[in-house]
């Protein structure tokens, strides 16, 4: 809109302000601000036809709306509107009905209004009114408010939110105060949404785009660099599992299938229907990306891009990488919900180097190499104070070296593990890897149940096709005694990756959820299947050692425990009592009944 907004002009719209006259009146209203997004681009390609199926919107679509829901079209302008109604309710009920109109009648070659893609403003104020028209500070508000909202968007004042958010379900993200251009102080400001019903577990996805990023081939023939090239797929995973409308599969489950494996036969075995397949070469200063989007049931290719760049260009290209399979797979995705998804890149490209070293060498349960493996990250924390990733992976590479019985002062890796964990929400606040670190070292090194529940609820909300999340979830959710729900909790992660090399931790989560449940005999199952992709897990050790006395397995009990003590010979049950994990005495006190009946040392 091009025309001026502190007075909008003196012709009346359709319906009937309620005060037509040439006195102003100060009134509450609920104002509206409206316009198509893209509009330049659009004419430009075809005026003719742009001007013709925005007049046919207004006539057939708006207009109508509007004076169903109590509205007043005060004016149009040009490839806007502006309007008001007297109820907050109705103001965003239309808003929300708008939009979803626009997306049902917008997709395909027979459809209205292809490429129709409207941004909308609501705010509740004082405004001045007169001869049918509206201003004031208020209506310059609301403008700005429409400005700052993405395509398909809609994004409401908090007087707005405080009038409909218990009468009207929709899903509310709190923007924080906004800065608009022009408007003296800060505005605090909310954007709306349908209110989606959490995905079924494990396997309700069948309404969501799902997705695979197979591992890029790496054609410089130097295997010093291999895990660069998984980094990057790992860093693509992390911005496409941001978004709500994706089933991402995570990197390592795509990682166990080689470079240039045929993409249908990776989405028949991931049971996804999409598979983003390239390859990449690195040389000294430049780095060449190859990059196919594959519809994993037909096989055809959706698109293909191929790059060169600089080192410092990597997330540039990523970004785009991500814009592009999401325009593609998901073309309902807000825009919003996409700049969200494009993670924080590093300031240098070295931390971020040295932060992919160290997940290469944490994939490895070997004290060895997780040593190793904290050294690649402290260099990337040094290199790079505000990067949130390698702060949050060494939290976690903490949480692991407690849970293995390797850290020789446990009270100094917990506080450490808090100290990093924390850093990486201060640094990014809606990193879903960050949240999901800091709410287990909440759980279980620290006990604060009530604030690691928050924490982990906000990591799903944030990644929730991010597996960990689920996982870590999981874990808390059986030290609170939801054994239930953490069993679901860790399936659902297991949907999301089902071939990742940590799967052990899977299986081990969703047996303690089993034992507490009272279903040893399950439990006894997912045991051994963690068992079998690592003997060396502790944790694991432990649920074979009260799964076997659980079920009278009074031999099976007591050789797990001795292997136990093979892997951890420190381990004594009065230790361990002092640190057990779980809130509730009764399932303390069975845990550690079945420990000791498995023959443990008691101290």
């Amino acid at each position: 809109m091009s025309q001026g907004i502190g007075h909008l002009g003196a012709t009346k719209g359709a319906g009937d302000t309620g005060a037509v006259s040439t006195v102003p009146v100060r009134r509450l209203r609920c104002v509206v601000f409206a316009d198509m997004a893209g509009y330049s681009a659009l004419t430009s390609r075809d005026e003719t036809g742009t001007h013709a199926m925005w007049m046919h919107f207004i006539s057939v679509v708006l207009t109508p709306c509007a004076l169903s829901h109590g509205g007043t079209i005060i004016r149009l302008l040009g490839d806007g509107v502006l309007l008001t109604f007297d109820s907050a309710t109705a103001a965003l009920e239309w808003a929300m009905k708008i939009q979803d109109t626009i997306r049902e009648n917008r997709g395909g070659a027979t459809r209205p209004y292809p490429g129709l893609s409207l941004r909308i403003g609501v705010h509740i104020c004082e405004a001045i009114v007169q001869d049918g028209d509206i201003y004031g500070d208020g209506v310059n508000i609301t403008k700005r408010l429409q400005e700052v909202t993405q395509p398909d968007g809609i994004i409401i004042s908090e007087e707005l939110y405080n009038a409909v958010h218990h009468s009207v379900e929709a899903e509310y993200r709190n923007l924080g105060f906004l800065t608009l251009k022009n408007i003296g102080s800060a505005v605090r400001a909310y954007e709306v949404g349908r209110r989606f019903a959490p995905p079924a577990i494990p396997r309700g996805d069948a309404d969501r785009p799902s997705i695979a990023v197979l591992p890029l081939q790496n054609l410089g023939g130097d295997e010093e660099f291999k895990y660069f090239a998984d980094g990057v797929v790992e860093d693509i995973i992390v911005s496409l599992a941001s978004l709500r409308e994706l089933v991402v599969v995570s990197r390592a489950s795509a990682l166990s299938f080689g470079a240039g494996t045929d993409p249908r036969d990776a989405g028949r075995a991931l049971g996804v229907r999409y598979v983003l397949q390239g390859t990449l070469r690195r040389s000294p200063s430049r780095i060449r990306v190859s990059t196919a989007l594959v519809d994993a049931l037909s096989g055809e290719t959706l698109f293909s891009e191929r790059c060169e760049f600089e080192h410092s260009d990597l997330f540039e290209v990523q970004d785009r990488i991500v814009e592009r399979v999401v325009s593609r797979i998901a073309p309902n995705v807000r825009a919003s919900e996409r700049a969200r998804a494009l993670r924080k890149p590093p300031d240098n490209f070295t931390a971020y180097d040295n932060t992919l070293k160290a997940l290469d060498l944490m994939s490895h349960l070997d004290r060895g190499k997780y040593d190793e493996a904290m050294g690649y990250l402290e260099k990337a924390m040094a290199i790079d104070p505000d990067f949130a990733m390698p702060a949050a992976y060494a939290a976690r590479w903490h949480c692991i070296y407690v849970g293995q019985g390797w850290a020789a002062d446990r009270e100094a890796a917990a506080a450490r593990a808090r100290d990093l964990a924390s850093r990486a929400v201060h640094l990014d606040r809606q990193n879903a890897l960050a949240l999901a670190a800091y709410g287990h070292v909440k759980s279980y090194l620290e006990r604060d149940y009530d604030s690691a529940l928050i924490f982990l609820d906000r990591a799903r909300d944030m990644g929730p096709s991010q597996a960990l999340g689920w996982i870590l979830s999981s874990a808390t959710l059986c030290y609170v005694g939801r054994a239930e729900e953490a069993v679901s909790h860790a399936e659902y992660g297991l949907r999301l990756s089902p071939h990742d090399p940590d799967l052990f931790q899977y299986y081990d989560f969703i047996c303690l959820g089993l034992y507490f449940s009272g279903r040893y005999e399950e439990a006894m199952s997912f045991a051994r299947r963690s068992h079998a992709e690592r003997a060396n897990y502790t944790s694991n050790l432990r649920q074979l050692t009260v799964c076997a006395s659980a079920i009278g397995d009074t031999q099976g009990a007591r050789r797990y425990g001795q292997a136990l003590l093979s892997v951890e010979p420190g381990f004594n049950i009065e230790t361990y009592a002092a640190h057990c994990p779980f809130r509730h005495k009764e399932y303390r006190d069975r845990y550690l009944a079945h420990l000791e009946k498995a023959g443990l040392p008691l101290s």
